[in-house]
């Protein structure tokens, strides 16, 4: 049979290499490459990914495993069975089992994250656990919203797993084995919310983002979007970043090229109408940003999706 291509290996393709390339940072265990665990036959593919660039991320899947990605910093999309989820910094998305998934319009944007792909629970000594608590395990992961914002105290946590997985001991096993289970618990029992961000400025936010979504073309100042929030303009651009994991500016041109995505893929209208109904100044101008957000010139991203508009 032939072998599964992981997201490992499609962005390491795409990207030419841990090393060879400007456009990622990675560190990846594979078990197909490196050395297998002993005694945790559970653990598939585990690293973190830090994209300078947008790579492509296309359709595929992992029979028999979940995997889970949070977020570090920065924002990244992800299409699953017909939706489209947006994650920012602090949320995990995951995918269960043979379910087909993607990069949100097949790219992963610049963006740092974590990811960790791994057997479904069973009830014959999976992690090591009784069967009633694989069965608890199963329970809680298979009720998991597709994406929930849990912090980023898990983090901790993935480097103790990446620590286990580098030093050799006669209890790596043991080592690996508690660093997944500490993940997975804090994926099903996450810490209470781990922004300090007062209610009413959160609400603010929403808001905001919401009118983003809905009016693609505003071109907002940070001046104008902290007026609007009612704080100083050095307030709204910390706590926005902290919020979303970018920049206020950088958050609303993603919107915006997400929404020329969505154009590009459902008209016939040509890459100078689009760009100016967005606000660009000129269609070079589109070409560009759209290339630094997706990786590939407007045109080159329709004659790939040239399906979408049949």
């Amino acid at each position: 049979m032939p072998k599964e291509i992981s997201d490992t290996e499609r962005l390491l393709s795409l990207s030419g290499g841990p090393d060879s390339s400007p456009r990622s940072a990675r560190w990846t265990y594979d078990v197909e490459n490196n050395a297998r665990i002993p005694l945790v036959p559970e653990f598939v593919l585990f690293g973190s990914d830090e994209l300078r660039k947008a790579l492509p991320l296309h359709e595929h899947e992992h029979p028999g495993c979940y995997e889970f990605v949070l977020i570090e910093r920065g924002k990244a999309s992800w299409e699953l069975e017909g939706g489209l989820y947006e994650t920012q910094a602090g949320d995990l998305f995951h995918s269960r089992p043979g379910e087909k998934h993607r990069g949100g319009f097949d790219v992963i944007e610049p963006c740092k994250f974590w990811w960790l792909i791994i057997k479904a629970p069973h009830e014959h000594g999976w992690l090591r656990m009784a069967p009633e608590e694989s069965i608890v395990f199963h329970q809680a992961l298979s009720r998991l919203p597709r994406v929930s914002q849990i912090g980023l105290p898990p983090i901790q946590s993935f480097k103790k797993l990446k620590k286990a997985l580098t030093i050799e001991s006669p209890l790596q096993s043991t080592a690996v084995r508690s660093a997944i289970i500490d993940i997975l618990l804090a994926f099903i029992q996450p810490h209470d919310g781990t922004h300090s961000i007062a209610p009413d400025l959160l609400h603010q936010f929403n808001r905001l983002i919401a009118k983003m979504g809905q009016q693609p073309d505003w071109r907002p100042t940070v001046d104008e979007l902290a007026a609007s929030a009612g704080v100083s303009a050095s307030h709204f651009y910390r706590t926005f970043q902290e919020y979303t994991g970018e920049p206020p500016i950088t958050f609303v041109e993603r919107l915006r090229v997400k929404a020329a995505c969505r154009q590009l893929a459902e008209s016939l209208d040509s890459v100078t109408d689009i760009s100016y109904r967005l606000g660009y100044q000129s269609s070079q101008h589109f070409a560009t940003v759209f290339k630094r957000f997706v990786g590939v010139t407007p045109t080159e991203w329709r004659n790939s999706h040239r399906i979408s508009t049949k």
